[in-house]
């Protein structure tokens, strides 16, 4: 099935690649500004995140994560107990 994907997919680049036809260039661009749009989880809050801005929003926090700056379930548990 892995393969079968990867077999597509450079099927489909060479197609890309090979099209002259600007119109069908541009209805794959609006295609996956259309992908990228569609809501893929819901905050707390009920407001739908897209795609692309949840790659985003996982990329700012990898990068806090990476900075040290998060907080850990001890931490958590210790300002809880002074509330």
């Amino acid at each position: 099935m892995i393969m079968e994907l990867a077999v597509k997919k450079e099927e489909l680049i060479k197609w890309i690649q090979n099209s002259k036809d600007e119109d069908v260039i541009n209805k794959i661009i609006a295609l996956k500004s259309d992908i990228d749009k569609q809501v893929v989880i819901h905050t707390i809050n009920g407001c739908p995140i897209g795609r692309e801005e949840y790659g985003i929003l996982l990329n700012e926090a990898d990068n806090r994560i990476s900075s040290g700056e998060y907080t850990t379930v001890e931490n958590l548990e210790k300002e809880i107990e002074d509330w």
